[in-house]
């Protein structure tokens, strides 16, 4: 491997892997022969297609033929003839009329292999004629049911009934539990008129036949689909069953007359279902076959190049691991050092490499992270300064602003002769503002803040007089947390302002501290008026504005105490509001403990 050492790492690659790379050359060409299995798979397609078209042909051929016989006997002179004779209730059937009936029930009686009986009925309160099996016998049947069925598609002349018991066999023969299809006419201009029936029951073994003829594959069924049902015969494992219910909506509500589709059953085999439309009462034939059975065949051949793909794969992978291991061990071990510099670990010593790529690119990455080590104290440095003289300054912003206040209530004080008052709220703020100093500290215990808070109370309580109350409850374990100083008192002012000012009611300030997980959290609660969902929803806005992109697009206090929260906690610290307008305000602080 010599020779590869001080050549450039492209050139080492371009040596070791062009004779692998014409391998896979070759290989790519046999994926060429597997396009051949698309063609056979639309072999297979086009083969069950063309079953399902025949059978449709021969199907609808044969029941036209049924209902040629139907339109035969129903247009039957003698028939007729019988008909209109037997309107008269008093008219008596002759011997002969029982011959011209059996007469016409032979002329219109089409394959015998095909039809298991006939049913003709022609006036009110007449027996039926019932033919099965060259026996025709006089039975009684309501039309009720077939008109209830004609009534929901008055549109169709001939009516079909899918696979059902036989009534009329099943009251002449109570052991009788065959199944038939039928075919009837009402006789009558319409339905609320009608005066007898037409009907051909068809044999379940002609259905039987033409369904499971055709060899479709181990698994794979013809189907009838109508409205009523579907008929289908041939048992096939539970694992490629469709349940009716599933299959026959999917199928009847394609727009097209013949077509395929997919439907995936409950144990999740894809079902390709190639369907076509009999002309003759626009039942579905269907056909339902286990794709992975159709595509046997083609799974085969596509198995076997897969096959010899593999075998070539495995010695490709032989011959170039041992290759690669040379190429790119290298890179690994640089690439296991940037993996520790992301995890935060900068102590990494860098051993020699040959002088190609990897050797300019492991001395570059020594002397960046030399420099890294070094921006990054500078920064941190810089930094910390940043933050402290930031926090400084927001600590600042807030002393003025409640000095003004405060002195310019004790000017009214001395004007109004109230020197009491005016002492006790000079001692009040001098008080305040000696816990506000805090020996130069700018994060304190809660107690201390706490305790500063009282003295705000107490100005401005001397300031507004007994126009509110306040209340405070605090966590005994939360006042040995520490948190910012200066935090509360803002946020009181905003309660007194906004929420005190505001109401004609006396109003009340309560104070909740609470421990929540390792976070301290202080509610500032308020009777006040509240705020709409849309003040809530823009001062909610701004605090996240305020950090972002440093505006200040509400009051001044709140922005400020939220700076400070963030700067010294961070991001998931901070101020938050809950407001409406039936319970008030409450500003809630949330802190780490330190």
């Amino acid at each position: 491997m010599s020779f590869i050492r001080n050549r450039s790492l492209k050139s080492s690659i371009l040596r070791l892997f062009i004779p692998i790379m014409t391998l896979f050359v070759f290989i790519t060409g046999l994926f060429s022969y597997l396009l051949a299995s698309d063609q056979l798979q639309q072999n297979a397609f086009t083969s069950i297609s063309d079953t399902v078209s025949q059978t449709q042909s021969f199907l609808n051929d044969k029941l036209t033929d049924v209902v040629t016989s139907l339109t035969i006997l129903d247009s039957d002179s003698d028939l007729s003839d019988i008909t209109i004779r037997t309107q008269n209730p008093e008219y008596q059937l002759h011997s002969d009329d029982y011959l011209l009936l059996n007469k016409a029930l032979n002329r219109a009686f089409p394959d015998r292999a095909l039809i298991d009986s006939t049913l003709l009925y022609y006036n009110y309160d007449r027996p039926a004629f019932y033919r099965k099996d060259d026996l025709t016998v006089q039975v009684g049947i309501s039309l009720e049911p077939y008109k209830l069925r004609q009534a929901t598609d008055p549109t169709s002349v001939i009516h079909w009934l899918t696979l059902h018991t036989d009534p009329v066999a099943a009251s002449l023969n109570k052991n009788y539990n065959g199944k038939v299809v039928s075919l009837y006419k009402l006789l009558g201009k319409d339905v609320d008129h009608s005066k007898g029936i037409i009907l051909f029951n068809i044999k379940d073994s002609f259905f039987k036949t033409i369904l499971t003829t055709p060899t479709i594959s181990n698994n794979g069924y013809l189907c009838l689909v109508s409205e009523d049902g579907l008929i289908s015969y041939k048992k096939i494992a539970d694992k490629y069953d469709i349940k009716d219910a599933d299959l026959q909506p999917q199928i009847l509500q394609t727009k097209q007359p013949s077509g395929q589709m997919t439907i995936t059953n409950e144990y999740g085999k894809e079902m390709l279902v190639v369907y076509d439309t009999l002309r003759i009462n626009r039942w579905k034939i269907a056909a339902v076959i286990p794709k992975e059975e159709l595509l046997d065949k083609v799974s085969y051949i596509k198995y076997l190049s897969l096959a010899v793909m593999s075998i070539l794969f495995v010695i490709v992978v032989l011959f170039s691991n041992v290759m690669a291991n040379y190429i790119t061990k290298p890179i690994i071990q640089l690439t296991r050092k940037i993996n520790t510099i992301e995890e935060g670990h900068l102590d990494i010593e860098f051993k020699e490499y040959p002088n190609n790529e990897i050797g300019v690119l492991n001395r570059g990455m020594r002397d960046m992270l030399k420099r890294i080590q070094q921006l990054l104290v500078q920064v941190e440095e810089e930094q910390e300064k940043k933050r402290s003289a930031e926090l400084a300054a927001l600590q600042f912003q807030i002393r003025p602003h409640f000095l003004y206040n405060t002195l310019y209530s004790i000017k009214h004080l001395i004007e109004m002769d109230e020197k009491k008052e005016a002492s006790q709220m000079v001692s009040a703020l001098a008080d305040f503002f000696r816990i506000s100093i805090s020996k130069g500290s700018e994060i304190i215990p809660v107690s201390q803040e706490i305790e500063h808070i009282n003295h705000y109370f107490t100005i401005q309580q001397m300031r507004y007089g007994d126009s509110f109350t306040y209340s405070i409850e605090i966590d005994p374990e939360l006042l040995d947390f520490k948190m910012v100083k200066l935090t509360l008192q803002p946020l009181v002012e905003n309660a007194i302002y906004h929420g005190m000012k505001q109401i004609r009611k006396k109003g009340h300030i309560r104070i909740v501290g609470t421990i929540l997980g390792e976070n301290g959290v202080i509610r500032v609660e308020d009777n006040g008026p509240g705020m709409s969902a849309e003040q809530l929803a823009h001062i909610k806005r701004a605090l996240q504005e305020v950090m972002m992109k440093g505006e200040e697009a509400v009051g001044f206090g709140v922005c400020n105490v939220h700076k400070r929260l963030q700067l010294n906690y961070g991001t998931s610290c901070g101020l938050s509001y809950e407001s409406s307008p039936e319970t008030g305000t409450v500003a809630i602080v949330t802190f780490r403990k330190q």
